[in-house]
């Protein structure tokens, strides 16, 4: 789901009643977010039951140390962050390998959907299975940056906290992606889709 700033305002809003103590607002939280939650963690891991674990420990975590947080800029952006990093810890735990670094057994997953680009309809599905093999071509790196970039709407400093890299990497993998997409004719009506995405300064 989009954001808008109506929607930011209003899930800040919740987010003040819940540290307060409200149990509808925390409500409001966990169904207007777990949807996207549980879409990205599934493209970190293919394990559901895992990713459901992973979330449901991030909304314990949330309420049970509220008391402690402050309003984020943006909660959908603290709860991505917070998922990534408990999959991690979790994942880190149950291998029990110490010397693993950081996010090293998160590889984003090649499925990717593209969610957010309006292909013509008379050849939707034809397209879109050329748009999931082309994308397959880009790094698991490069695949999550624009799908969080493109179809999460996060920005590129955002986009570096969740995934633990600096924003002007970011930025560079996002150039690299799409100079590679446009090598491709099925790229040449939804690049400038792309590059607006790309060059905008949210």
């Amino acid at each position: 789901m989009t954001l808008t700033k109506e929607n930011i305002v209003a899930e800040e809003d919740y987010w003040a009643k819940f540290v307060d103590g409200d149990k509808s607002a925390f409500t409001h939280i966990y169904n207007f977010n777990i949807d996207a939650l549980f879409s990205y963690g599934m493209k970190l891991h293919p394990d559901r039951d895992f990713v459901k674990d992973c979330i449901q420990d991030v909304f314990l975590d949330v309420f049970e140390h509220r008391n402690k947080l402050s309003t984020p800029r943006s909660v959908k952006h603290y709860l991505f962050v917070v998922l990534k990093r408990t999959m991690f810890k979790k994942l880190k735990k149950e291998s029990k390998k110490e010397s693993l670094s950081e996010f090293e057994k998160l590889s984003f997953i090649t499925d990717y959907n593209i969610e957010s680009i309006t292909i013509d309809k008379e050849d939707q599905i034809y397209k879109k299975k050329l748009v999931n093999q082309i994308v397959k071509e880009l790094t698991p790196k490069q695949q999550e940056i624009l799908y969080l970039r493109f179809t999460k709407d996060f920005d590129y400093k955002e986009i570096s906290e969740i995934i633990d890299i600096d924003h002007n990497s970011v930025r560079k993998q996002v150039y690299r992606a799409i100079k590679k997409l446009r090598k491709h004719d099925v790229f040449k009506d939804v690049i400038k889709i792309l590059i607006l995405y790309a060059l905008s300064n949210n």
